[in-house]
C-alpha cells in the first residue's frame, strides 16, 4: 500500500513533468496573437473589427479561438501526460515505461498536437456558413509556425532543468548513454527560435507597412506581438545556455576531474549533438575506467612498474636490450616439506601473507618485481627502470626484507618459523619480450640472472640468509658506507660454472 509520504516523494519527483501542462495556455496565446496580426497584415484591416467569417464571429471570435485552442490542447496534453498522473498514485513499472516513451518522443508528439488543434479549429470553422478565406488560411499557417517555434524553446527550457524527473525515471547507467526517441539538431532549434520570433514578426510588420495599414488598427496587437516575441527570445537564450553552454561548461569541468583520475560521468538528457558529445564522453570514461581496472588487476600478476616505465620514459626496448642491472632472487628455505603439510587453500593464503610482508622493501628501494616463481621472487634493479644506484638498492632491499621476515614470523601468521635465502649479483643482462605472438612476457635473461639464482641456492649450504657477489659489493660499497657490513665467504663454485666466484654475506 502506498503511504502518503511515498506519494508525496513521487509527486515531488514528477513535478517537473507536470509543469509542461501549462503549455496549452501559452500556445493558445501565441496562436491567437500571431493569427490576429497575420490576418491584419494580409487583409489590411483589424481582425476584430472586420467581418472575416467564422474566425471572428460569435464563439469563434479571436477570444473564442483562444479558448477553443487552449481547451483542445489542454485535453491532448492531459491525455499525453496521464501515465505520469497514474504513476504518482501507483508506481507501476508499465506506467513508468509509458512516461519514458512519451518523454523520449516529446518533440514529435508536441508538433502532432498543435497540428491536430489547428486542423480541428479550421474544420469546425468550415462547418459554419460561408467559405474560409485565403487570408484566414494564411493566418492559421502563421499561427502554426509560431507555435512550432515556441515548442522548441519551451521543451528545451523544460527538459534541460528536469534533473529530479530524469533521476526518477532512469537509472544512472541509463542516464549516461543516448536513449531512443525523436530529437532536433541544435542548429535547427536556434534557427527555428530566431525565425519564429524575430524574422516572422518583422515580415508581418513589413507587410502591414507596405499595405499602409493605419497605425491605430494594429498598434494594440503589435505591442502584444512584440512583448511575446521578446519574452520567448529571452527564454530561448536561457534555453540555449541551459541546453548548450551549461552542459559544455560542465563537460569541461568533468574532463578536468577525469584527467585527475576521478572517473565521473555526465547525464544525457537530449539526443542532439550535445547529447551525442556527452554520450561519447561517458564511453570514453568507461574505456578509461576499464583500462585502469586492467591496470590494477593485471598489475598483481605482471610488473606494472615496467609497464609504467615503458609508457612514460620509453627507455626499454621491447625488442630486446642489453643493460646493466642488479638481480635478486629470494626463496623460502625448506618450502617443499612445509607445503606438504598444508592444504591448497592454506598454502596459497600463507604465500600471499608472506609476500605481503617481504615484497614492499623491493619496490621501496626502486626495484621491480619481474615474476613470482612459486615461493620465490625475482627482482631487477636497473637505471632503465628507475634505480640509478642499482647494486646498493638491491642490498638495502635485501636488508629490509630480512626485517620484514622477522616481523612476519613474530605476527604468528606462519605455520612455523620461516627462513629465506637471498642472492644478489650485478652485471650485464638482456631485457625483452620472450614468447610467441599470442603470448609474450617481458623478462630478463643472461648470465647475471643465472648467477643470482645460483647465489640464492648457496645460502642454505653456507648457513646464511643473504649472499652477494663481489661485483655487487664493489659497486654498492661506496653508496652504503659503513651502514651495512659485508663478511667475505671466499670463492664459491656455482652449479654450471667452471670458474669460482668471490662472494660475501650481509652481517
Amino acid at each position: 500500500m502506498t503511504t502518503p509520504a511515498a506519494k508525496a516523494a513521487r509527486q515531488k519527483q514528477m513535478q517537473e513533468f507536470f509543469r509542461i501542462l501549462s503549455v496549452p495556455f501559452v500556445l493558445a496565446l501565441v496562436s491567437s496573437t500571431f493569427f490576429s496580426v497575420a490576418l491584419t497584415a494580409f487583409t489590411g484591416q483589424a481582425a476584430a473589427s472586420a467581418n472575416l467569417g467564422r474566425l471572428t464571429a460569435g464563439p469563434f471570435s479571436l477570444g473564442g479561438s483562444f479558448g477553443f485552442n487552449a481547451g483542445i490542447m489542454w485535453l491532448l496534453v492531459y491525455l499525453w501526460g496521464r501515465p505520469a498522473f497514474l504513476y504518482v498514485k501507483n508506481p507501476d513499472e508499465k506506467l513508468k515505461a509509458k512516461v519514458r516513451v512519451r518523454l523520449g518522443n516529446i518533440y514529435r508528439d508536441a508538433f502532432l498536437m498543435i497540428f491536430i488543434v489547428q486542423v480541428l479549429f479550421l474544420a469546425v470553422c468550415a462547418l459554419l456558413p460561408g467559405a474560409i478565406s485565403a487570408a484566414e488560411y494564411g493566418a492559421s499557417g502563421v499561427a502554426f509556425l509560431a507555435q512550432a517555434a515556441l515548442l522548441v524553446v519551451y521543451i528545451d527550457a523544460h527538459l534541460s532543468k528536469q534533473q529530479n524527473l530524469m533521476a526518477a525515471l532512469y537509472s544512472p547507467e541509463e542516464l549516461s548513454r543516448l536513449r531512443p526517441g525523436f530529437s532536433i539538431p541544435v542548429y535547427i532549434k536556434i534557427s527555428t527560435m530566431v525565425t519564429g520570433f524575430a524574422i516572422l514578426p518583422f515580415i508581418l510588420i513589413s507587410i502591414m507597412g507596405f499595405k499602409r495599414v493605419p497605425w491605430d488598427v494594429f498598434f494594440g496587437d503589435l505591442k502584444f506581438l512584440l512583448f511575446i516575441s521578446g519574452a520567448v527570445l529571452l527564454n530561448g537564450l536561457s534555453s540555449v545556455y541551459s541546453g548548450v553552454q551549461k552542459p559544455l561548461d560542465g563537460l569541461i569541468g568533468k574532463m578536468r576531474r577525469v584527467a585527475g583520475g576521478e572517473f565521473v560521468k555526465t547525464r544525457v538528457y537530449f539526443s542532439d549533438e550535445i547529447g551525442n558529445l556527452k554520450a561519447g564522453f561517458n564511453d570514453m570514461v568507461d574505456g578509461l575506467k576499464e583500462r585502469e581496472e586492467l591496470h590494477d588487476t593485471f598489475g598483481k600478476y605482471l610488473s606494472i612498474e615496467i609497464a609504467r616505465e615503458l609508457i612514460h620514459n620509453k627507455k626499454v626496448n621491447l625488442g630486446g636490450e642489453d643493460m646493466e642491472a642488479a638481480v635478486m632472487f629470494c626463496d623460502i628455505r625448506n618450502f617443499t616439506p612445509l607445503s606438504e603439510t598444508m592444504s591448497a587453500g592454506s598454502l596459497v593464503d600463507f604465500l600471499n601473507k608472506y609476500f605481503h610482508y617481504i615484497t614492499p622493501p623491493i619496490t621501496e628501494h626502486n626495484g621491480v618485481i619481474n615474476k613470482f616463481l612459486g615461493d620465490a621472487v625475482m627482482a631487477i634493479y636497473t637505471p632503465s627502470l628507475g634505480s640509478g644506484d642499482y647494486a646498493a638498492d638491491a642490498v638495502r632491499a635485501a636488508v629490509g626484507m630480512r626485517a620484514a621476515l622477522a616481523e612476519f614470523n613474530a605476527s604468528g601468521q606462519a605455520p612455523g618459523r620461516v627462513e629465506f635465502g637471498v642472492g644478489i649479483h650485478c652485471g650485464r643482462l638482456v631485457a625483452g619480450n620472450i614468447g610467441t605472438k599470442a603470448r609474450l612476457e617481458y623478462t630478463f635473461i643472461g648470465d647475471t640472472v643465472n648467477i643470482a639464482s645460483r647465489l640464492e641456492s648457496k645460502t642454505k649450504e653456507l648457513n646464511t640468509d643473504i649472499v652477494v657477489s663481489a661485483a655487487a659489493v664493489e659497486r654498492a660499497r661506496g653508496s652504503l658506507g659503513g651502514g651495512i657490513k659485508f663478511e667475505p665467504l671466499g670463492r664459491a663454485v656455482l652449479k654450471g660454472k667452471s670458474e669460482t666466484l668471490e662472494i660475501y654475506k650481509v652481517a
